[in-house]
């Protein structure tokens, strides 16, 4: 799926570093099946989602034009996964991500522009010993909301536990451009799949997509959004870019 290119307006370049580990070790566990993402959705001008029923685990996106107040998801893992959101420059909540293992999920906006998204995940296995937690994805963030902010690159540690291999791993990006229509590119991931766009619809972008992780590296993504409408406000906008790194399950 080609994206489109930003018309026109202030253009936002944000980098995440996904940090994906193997190891050789007698104790490496052998895998089943890979993790598997379905149903991805993103729909423009509206605040509640009903994805199939099933999944794993489900992951949620808003973005609103910034102008006006915005409430957080009403199903949220928050003990599990502490919200993720960025506010712009004036205050104002303009992106956002969730988890939950309900498959509907939705919020609410004084604003008049807006977008809700939304994909189930399943297959996944927990993070191998000396861990003792239940299945769930390793996350990394990177938020910016520099009104007018050309590059910017933010880092986010490594996995708690290097010793397994790559091969297998799910990654799913969630890209978010908070009050900025058009998402021109997202990089650095080989293999990457758009699972899910609105961008250049007129309303917030949200991209969901995807990559199976087939070697150790370093994987810089970088997303590279601006707000290609007439007429912005850039104090309004804010970009937010989350990587979930799912685990295969062990034979």
């Amino acid at each position: 799926m080609k994206l489109p290119e930003p018309r026109s307006g202030v253009t936002a370049l944000i980098l995440i570093v996904v940090v994906v580990f193997a190891g050789i070790t007698s104790l490496t566990p052998a895998y089943a099946s890979s993790p598997t993402i379905s149903n991805a959705t993103v729909v423009s001008q509206a605040t509640s989602l009903t994805l199939p029923s099933g999944g794993q685990l489900y992951i949620y996106a808003l973005a609103t034009d910034g102008s006006k107040s915005t409430n957080y998801f009403t199903n949220s893992l928050g003990y599990l996964y502490p919200p993720t959101s960025i506010n712009n420059v004036n205050g104002v909540l303009v992106a956002a991500v969730a988890v939950s293992t309900s498959n509907t999920n939705s919020y609410t906006t004084s604003t008049s522009s807006y977008t809700i998204a939304g994909a189930s995940v399943s297959g996944f296995g927990r993070i191998p010993p000396p861990s003792v937690e239940s299945p769930r994805p390793v996350t990394y963030t990177a938020i910016s909301n520099v009104p007018g902010t050309n590059g910017v690159s933010l880092y986010k540690g490594a996995l708690p536990q290097p010793k397994y291999p790559a091969a297998g791993y799910l990654v799913v990006i969630v890209a978010i451009g908070g009050d900025e229509q058009c998402i021109s590119s997202i990089s650095g991931l080989p293999g990457f799949v758009i699972d899910a766009s609105n961008s250049n619809s007129g309303s917030p972008a949200i991209i969901i997509g995807h990559t199976y992780a087939a070697t150790a590296h370093y994987y810089v993504v970088t997303m590279a959004s601006s707000q290609c409408a007439a007429g912005q406000n850039p104090n309004n906008a804010a970009d937010l870019i989350e990587a979930f790194v799912f685990l295969p399950t062990t034979a």
